[in-house]
C-alpha cells in the first residue's frame, strides 16, 4: 500500500505573474508547469519564457509535500523554438481555447497536474488539468504545446546559478493528496 503524496499545486499565478514585474525586466509570456506521478518523489518541471526569448527553467523532486534537489536552468530560445511557440499559443485553436475552473477534490487517484498560463495582454489564459481525464476533452489543442515545451526543455543547458523563481514554487495553501 503506497503512502499518499501530496502535490501542492494550484499557483496563483495571474496574481504574480502580472503585478510582479519590475521596470525594465522582460513582461511573461507563457508558464508552464507540471508534476509527474511517482511512487517515492515526483518530479516537478516549471518553466517560464518572457517576452526577451529568455527562459528560466526548473526541475525539482517532490517527496513527502517538499522539494528535493531543485536546479535552474536559464538561457535563450532559438528564433526557430520561438517562433515555433508563438505559433502554438497564438494560433485559434490554442488561444480561443476556454478551460472551465474546477475545484479539486481533496483526495484524487492518478493524478499528473499541469498548469499553463498564456500572457494575453494585461491578463492571462489560464488551464488547470489536475490529470489525464481533465486533460482529454482538451488534448487536440494543448498536445503541440507540450510536445513543444517536452522538445525544448531536453535541449542540453548548463545548470544556472540563478535564483529559483518563486512562481515555480508550488502553492502549500491547496493541498491535493494522491494514494
Amino acid at each position: 500500500m503506497s503512502r499518499p503524496i501530496a502535490f501542492l499545486f494550484l499557483l496563483a499565478l495571474t496574481a504574480t505573474a502580472g503585478s510582479g514585474q519590475q521596470p525594465g525586466h522582460p513582461s511573461l509570456r507563457m508558464f508552464l508547469n507540471e508534476v509527474q506521478p511517482g511512487a517515492m518523489s515526483a518530479p516537478q518541471f516549471c518553466t517560464l519564457v518572457f517576452d526577451d526569448h529568455h527562459f528560466h527553467f526548473e526541475k525539482a523532486d517532490i517527496k513527502q509535500g517538499r522539494d528535493s534537489n531543485r536546479k535552474v536552468y536559464e538561457g535563450q530560445l532559438s528564433d526557430a523554438d520561438w517562433n515555433d511557440l508563438v505559433a502554438i499559443i497564438d494560433g485559434p485553436e490554442f488561444r480561443d481555447l476556454k478551460v472551465p475552473r474546477t475545484v479539486p477534490p481533496l483526495v484524487m487517484q492518478d493524478t499528473h497536474p499541469y498548469t499553463i498560463s498564456v500572457a494575453r495582454g494585461k491578463d492571462f489564459q489560464n488551464m488547470e488539468f489536475l490529470d489525464s481525464k481533465s486533460l482529454k476533452p482538451y488534448e487536440s489543442q494543448v498536445k503541440p504545446l507540450l510536445q513543444w515545451w517536452k522538445s525544448v526543455r531536453g535541449h542540453r543547458t548548463p545548470e544556472s546559478s540563478a535564483a529559483p523563481d518563486p512562481r515555480c514554487a508550488l502553492d502549500s495553501n491547496h493541498g491535493i493528496f494522491s494514494q
